[in-house]
């Protein structure tokens, strides 16, 4: 055989980076009917990853490769995987696939063929939403995860991580699981809702932290009830009634510690974190765009926790030992209120050492908020919110007006029947103002109808009515709800802290800077 033709049949293999796109459009008939088989788009989606021969997909896969071998050849012919190298072995010339691009998009109109099944659909949007990722919001996803584990859960090597989800989060434990592992840690991952508080109950002593993948509206029947939304005013009205009814029952993130396998853990001084996932079905239940749910969602992680945290420790220390607070904003807020003797609490996604001797080593993220509890009765003003939501169903336009610590009068543009209707059937003292807070993350800017993460919008103001148990004090009700003040203003027994939702401290130091 000739050397020289040999030399030209076997190219040395070419960088990454010359070998593929980052994105192609799967835009012509012939290429959907080419990845119409599962099996084919598993394929591509393993030569995404790494090139490989049709011997080596067929091993990974369990097929055989004269079968692995014909599917390739027809993702060939569509254009979608390519030749990358030719290798000679015992006198056999192998040759190496690999996907064409990293990402892949059905073009618009192609997205809805009639014949493209779940599996590739779910493929081509996963593989989108990483190309959206990294080409547009510019966040490392290997990074965060690695930042979530070195910084908030400070774990040693050697020491087990529970990881749990539902088979719908694939995607994010996958990556949780291989950063955990990269760490010289070990990994158990729980799938289902039904028995593992049983189980990290019984593991307790064996488990240093929990990473809680999870969707805070899903459970107590709440999807079937939000999906059944209607325009006639009598289903409309039966609607609300039964959105009141469940929120009796639902147990909400904020209250989440209550459940008595975490209260074991975090008494036995483990780490709870709960990471709130962006899905499809999540921005459906809150009426919002996923996109703009996912944008937000991984912005807002993608943040130094260490730095975080010290913004957070630096306003808690301008909170602490504070009593009068004088909340005012654009839109009309003018409320006063005590947090006299209170303890202030930060969450910049830190848990700390602190946190875990005292049971408290507990939190969601995205992070970055300062909490305080507020003294029973110290509320005079009125709020004015421009939305909150309830299991998924937005208020507009909100006013509320307190009295000696007590909701008085509670009017809205939008849904003003659902908000007085939660105000009356909801048990306990739901009508207190029992909490105040400030966002501190600096990705997040805006609220976008999402609670837990608004409240952590940079230099937006919440005040919270009902339970306060987790803020440390001793108001108890069915909910924790939640309003947003935007370009707040907020002074501290006369001292401006917050001006039109700019920090002042902060604004000092970027002008001495």
């Amino acid at each position: 055989m000739n050397p020289e033709v040999n030399k030209k049949k076997t190219p040395a293999r070419k960088p990454d980076a010359e070998l593929r796109r980052e994105l192609t459009v799967i835009d012509d008939e012939r290429q959907i009917k080419a990845i119409l088989n599962p099996k084919r788009a598993r394929i591509i989606d393993m030569l995404i990853a790494e090139s490989a021969t049709a011997k080596q997909v067929a091993d990974a896969m369990g097929g055989t490769t004269g079968r692995i071998h014909y599917h390739i050849k027809e993702l060939e012919k569509a254009r979608l995987i390519e030749i990358v190298d030719r290798v000679e072995k015992g006198g056999v010339l192998e040759k190496y696939y690999r996907a064409v691009a990293r990402n892949f998009y059905v073009g618009r109109g192609l997205g809805e063929h009639s014949q493209l099944g779940q599996d590739v659909r779910t493929m081509v949007s996963d593989s989108m939403l990483r190309w959206r990722r990294k080409q547009i919001l510019r966040v490392d996803q290997n990074r965060i995860a690695e930042r979530i584990l070195d910084q908030c859960l400070l774990c040693e090597p050697g020491q087990i991580v529970a990881l749990r989800g539902d088979p719908v989060n694939h995607e994010i434990i996958t990556l949780f699981h291989h950063a955990i592992e990269s760490r010289g840690l070990q990994c158990v991952v729980m799938y289902g809702r039904d028995s593992w508080s049983q189980l990290l109950a019984r593991w307790k002593d064996d488990i240093a932290a929990v990473i809680t993948i999870e969707e805070p509206l899903a459970g107590a029947g709440i999807d079937d009830v939000v999906l059944r939304r209607t325009s006639s005013s009598a289903l409309y009205t039966r609607y609300l009634e039964e959105l009141t009814e469940l929120g009796r029952q639902f147990t909400y993130p904020e209250l989440a510690c209550e459940d008595p396998a975490v209260g074991e853990l975090l008494s036995a001084g483990k780490r709870v974190l709960y990471f709130g996932y962006p899905s499809r079905q999540k921005a459906e239940i809150l009426g919002l765009d996923f996109d703009a749910l996912h944008d937000a969602c991984w912005t807002a992680l993608d943040v130094d926790y260490e730095q975080l945290t010290a913004r957070c420790t630096a306003i808690q220390r301008l909170l602490g030992g504070a009593d009068k607070v004088h909340l005012s904003s654009p839109g009309g807020t003018d409320l006063v209120f005590s947090i006299a003797g209170q303890e202030i609490l930060a969450d910049g996604g830190v848990r700390s050492d602190w946190e875990t001797e005292r049971g408290r080593a507990f939190g969601h993220l995205p992070a970055g908020m300062v909490m305080a509890p507020v003294v029973k009765g110290s509320a005079d003003g009125i709020v004015v919110s421009e939305m909150a939501d309830y299991l998924g169903e937005r208020i507009i336009g909100i006013r509320l007006e307190f009295r000696r610590g007590k909701v008085v009068s509670a009017t809205a543009d939008e849904n003003e029947a659902l908000l007085k209707m939660v105000l009356a059937r909801s048990s306990g003292e739901v009508e207190s103002l029992s909490g105040f807070e400030l966002g501190v993350n600096p990705r997040i800017r805006n609220p976008i109808g999402y609670a837990i993460w608004d409240i952590k919008s940079h230099g937006n103001a919440t005040i919270n009515i009902g339970d306060n148990r987790l803020l440390g004090g001793d108001t108890r009700a069915s909910l924790v709800w939640c309003f947003h003040v935007t370009r707040p203003t907020v002074r501290i027994d006369g001292r401006t802290v917050v001006s039109s939702g700019v920090y002042e401290h902060e604004q000092t130091e970027h002008q001495e800077v």
